[in-house]
């Protein structure tokens, strides 16, 4: 299809900063390479169990600052999907709550 378009993340040429973090903590949760990861892969073929799916939101939770609904949850079926659900959960979160930023309690 477009593949030559695609980096070997599975992430478009354009930088994506969300879908490169998603792929990379997937890919620490999983210990796999990042590299090995695409955001058309099915999560039950990567074999993505319940554990790993809490481990995951775990992650992405903290690595984004936001919180996961478990309604959400259930419809995730791939990496895309978990891309787009947390681009939806940043999208209405306050301004003032960037992705990465450093707490500025002590």
């Amino acid at each position: 299809m477009f593949q030559d378009r695609i980096s070997p993340t599975g992430v478009g040429s354009m930088s994506d900063p969300v879908a490169e973090k998603v792929l990379a903590t997937l890919a620490s949760v999983k210990r796999l390479p990042v590299e090995n990861i695409k955001l058309d892969t099915n999560l039950q073929e990567m074999g993505i169990d319940s554990l790993d799916v809490f481990s995951l939101l775990f992650e992405l939770e903290n690595a984004f600052k936001i919180s996961i609904p478990d309604d959400e949850v259930r419809s995730i079926k791939t990496v895309n999907d978990i891309v787009n659900g947390i681009k939806k959960l940043l999208a209405a979160a306050p301004p003032d709550a960037s992705v990465g930023s450093p707490s500025s309690a002590d």
